[in-house]
């Protein structure tokens, strides 16, 4: 007896030991201020997390609701009306038959149907997904067991030590479409936009054209370019080509973005070069914006979704002590004259109207001749002639009858 009860000891010694190693195993989990994508509206929040077996991976949403509680049907729900990337099946009897999460990179499925476990708080639910509810600052969890760690046999609790990572949310860069922009700056047969999202006062994006006849040109070249031709926009960069700030003037409204808040996207995905070395080629798009206004899709790359507003062409008129501009005959009919006194140097010829649209553009090489414009093919009303070179900028009313 002795022997056998020493054996009994024994064996419920060493159970006792496999079994507290097993509980020592956490279930990986989340905080609220780590989720990235929220889903829902409400005061109260949840969190869901998905643990699949090939390859070993945990994602999680956040969900926000207002009722006392939800059920993990309804956040399931929520989530994949709000992530088309995320799916489940299941049948009516509220029995979870596959998972599904698929990004372009990650397509992720149940290794196996029916071998799928969930927790609340950590503690496995005997109900269907469709019946658990989870409470303000719960989170479930949905796991393959092939991936999980049986903690308890006879509750048939499994835990996932895997690294949760919290979904990026979904958004697309907002663009326009060449045709949109009103205010080209620079000639050639290349063309690209160069757009800037502030966030003070107020979040507006604005977009200018730019053209170039050279294979490429750098961002900071673009940027150059348009501070010379516009006067309502400028930006300041340090010597190794950190960007401090971009500011615009329009009318009483001034808009910055600065630079310890700014970041820039070629095409939607960000450069980890300095704006003064990322090239540009025929038909890029280059975004700034300010961070905080903009939606983090994946590590460190921001995407901006405010509609994008083509700047008008500046009419605003700098006085220049060289060239004096006139028109004549003003009203025109057919054609006006373009007088310039004093011009020494090339300048742009744009002529523009009231909805900015830029109707006529050419240059004029250091004539003090007077330039003739046709207006035929104007509609009766008001339009604006604008002269500008690398010294000044000059605009004159012109009426077309």
């Amino acid at each position: 007896m002795r022997f056998k009860n020493f054996t009994l000891l024994f064996l419920m010694g060493i159970f006792g030991l496999f079994t507290t190693n097993l509980f020592a195993q956490e279930d990986a989990t989340i905080t609220p201020d780590q989720i990235k994508f929220w889903i829902g509206e409400g005061e109260n929040e949840a969190i869901f997390i998905a643990n699949w077996a090939e390859p070993d991976t945990a994602l999680a949403w956040g969900y926000r609701f207002n009722a006392e509680n939800v059920t993990v049907k309804e956040i399931m729900d929520g989530i994949a009306a709000a992530d088309y990337r995320f799916s489940y099946e299941a049948t009516d009897a509220g029995w979870l038959l596959n998972m599904h999460f698929n990004d372009g990179n990650l397509d992720l499925s149940l290794v196996e149907e029916m071998w799928v476990s969930f927790l609340i708080n950590g503690n496995s639910s005997w109900d269907t997904f469709d019946v658990a509810t989870v409470a303000p600052g719960e989170y479930v969890k949905l796991g393959d067991t092939h991936c999980g760690t049986l903690v308890d046999p006879v509750n048939y609790i499994y835990v996932w030590e895997k690294e949760v990572v919290a979904v990026y949310p979904l958004a697309n860069e907002a663009m326009i479409d060449p045709s949109e922009i009103l205010y080209w700056v620079g000639e050639g047969e290349n063309e690209a936009i160069f757009a800037v999202n502030f966030a003070e006062p107020e979040d507006v994006c604005y977009a200018w054209g730019y053209r170039f006849s050279t294979d490429n040109v750098t961002i900071k070249d673009m940027m150059d370019d348009i501070a010379a031709a516009d006067s309502r926009f400028d930006f300041d960069a340090s010597v190794e080509g950190w960007l401090n700030k971009i500011t615009f003037a329009n009318g009483e409204r001034y808009f910055v973005l600065e630079g310890f808040n700014a970041m820039y996207n070629l095409n939607g995905a960000m450069s980890w070069l300095t704006f003064d070395q990322q090239t540009v080629v025929n038909g890029d798009f280059v975004k700034w914006g300010d961070y905080r206004i903009g939606t983090e899709i994946a590590a460190w790359t921001y995407v901006w979704e405010t509609p994008v507003q083509p700047v008008t062409v500046n009419t605003e008129v700098i006085e220049s002590t060289n060239t004096s501009l006139s028109l004549y005959p003003n009203p025109a009919t057919s054609y006006t004259m373009l007088k310039l006194d004093g011009m020494t140097d090339d300048a742009v010829v744009s002529v523009v109207d009231l909805q900015g649209r830029v109707l006529s553009t050419f240059t004029v090489q250091q004539a003090n001749e007077p330039v003739r414009i046709e207006t035929a093919g104007y509609r009766a009303g008001i339009y604006f002639v604008t002269v500008s070179n690398a010294t000044s900028r000059q605009t004159v009313k012109l009426s077309v009858q």
